[in-house]
Formats: C-alpha cells, structure tokens, sequence
C-alpha cells in the first residue's frame, strides 16, 4: 500500500467534512419544514452542549 501524499488526505478529509455539512443542513431543513424543530432550538441545542464538553478531555486529544 502506498502512503497518500498529505495534501491529498487533506483534501479528502475536506471533502468528508462538506459532505457531512450538506447531509446534517438537510436534516435540519426537513425536520424544521416538518414542524419539529427551530433553527433557533437546534443552536441553543448545539451551544448547550458545547458549554457542557467545555474542560472535559476530547477523544482526540487523546488519540493523536
């Protein structure tokens, strides 16, 4: 197996990354047009949890 230049796993990570933005902005599109939720309910949502991970180790920090 030969290594990926960086630059490109880069790229592919980038791309990963788009295509998860699009996947969950849809979601969050079709379960406000179903009535479910608010745009407004999902960021207090995020930003709640966001300030409950505040001070906790990440996976990530340990892992790399």
């Amino acid at each position: 197996m030969t290594k990926k230049p960086k630059k490109d796993l880069i790229k592919e990570l980038a791309l990963e990354l788009d295509a998860l933005d699009n996947m969950l902005a849809s979601l969050v599109e079709l379960l406000g047009e179903k009535g479910i939720l608010t745009q407004e309910e999902w960021e207090e949502r995020i930003k709640a949890k966001i300030e409950k991970s505040k001070g906790k180790t990440k996976y990530r920090d340990i892992q790399f």
